[in-house]
């Protein structure tokens, strides 16, 4: 199952240790990454990346979107739920989509991620916690992962929807309108018509994107499954099955 993945440590050392873990899991077959990123809580509450060469053997192209959605929903304000901050919640809503999470996710890390510490945020795939779950206990990461769901109703939904009924009730007021009326509410319905199309086209390129980034995840995985043997090459070629009957679930319903 795909997951969203922090690890938050007290220090630094503590989480290149747990970058350390994460990579030898990975290379046992006990889970997949995607992608990882190492960040730092600054004292202001940005959150601030942590390159280290240890991150580049994870196929960042894979899972990269998704980590920048979490890690800029991480640097929001802690406690509040995002759906209470109104100047937050627009740009909150395409990156909770991204990122296959909730605000009560991001506001659990939220209150262990404090200014001075530090995480690994991680796009993976696993069957079992406990592997994972034993080793990061072990050098004292506080573990929070997240099955990243199906949006059924994205933005772009949304803002279609709102432009063809407000088109709909135009169209229907046009009937009884007075002839000095027609010109605006046709210049009206000509507008909404192009935010529509705008939406729907919005709609259509986020979907060409998110086909991509599966496919290179699928890569990915074939690519470590073509290189693995015995028990650890099976496990990467059911997991390349299960994603894609997953994936093939998701467009049913998109």
């Amino acid at each position: 199952m795909e997951k969203m993945l922090v690890v938050v440590f007290d220090n630094q050392p503590k989480a290149f240790e747990g970058l350390q873990a994460l990579r030898g899991l990975d290379d046992e077959g006990e889970i997949s990454v995607y992608g990882a990123q190492m960040v730092a809580k600054e004292p202001g509450g940005d959150v601030r990346i942590i390159e280290h060469g240890e991150l580049s053997g994870f196929p960042a192209a894979a899972g990269g979107a998704a980590l920048g959605a979490i890690i800029g929903l991480l640097g929001g304000p802690v406690g509040v739920p995002l759906g209470a901050a109104a100047g937050a919640i627009v740009g909150s809503i395409g990156d909770m989509e991204e990122a296959g999470v909730t605000d009560e996710f991001v506001n659990d890390v939220g209150t262990v991620l404090t200014p001075g510490k530090f995480a690994l945020v991680a796009d993976i795939v696993e069957e079992w916690v406990t592997p994972l779950d034993t080793r990061m206990e072990r050098i004292g990461g506080v573990v929070f992962r997240r099955a990243r769901t199906v949006v059924k109703t994205t933005q772009e939904d949304r803002d279609a929807a709102a432009h063809q009924a407000e088109m709909d009730e135009l169209k229907a007021e046009r009937k009884q309108a007075r002839s000095d009326r027609l010109e605006k509410i046709d210049a009206r319905i000509d507008h909404l018509r192009a935010r529509l199309e705008n939406a729907l086209e919005r709609k259509r390129v986020k979907m060409r994107l998110r086909e991509q980034q599966r496919e290179a995840k699928i890569q990915a995985l074939q690519a470590k499954a073509d290189q693995a043997k015995g028990q650890i090459r099976r496990r990467q070629e059911t997991r390349i099955d299960e994603l894609r009957r997953d994936y093939a679930e998701k467009a049913a319903v998109s």
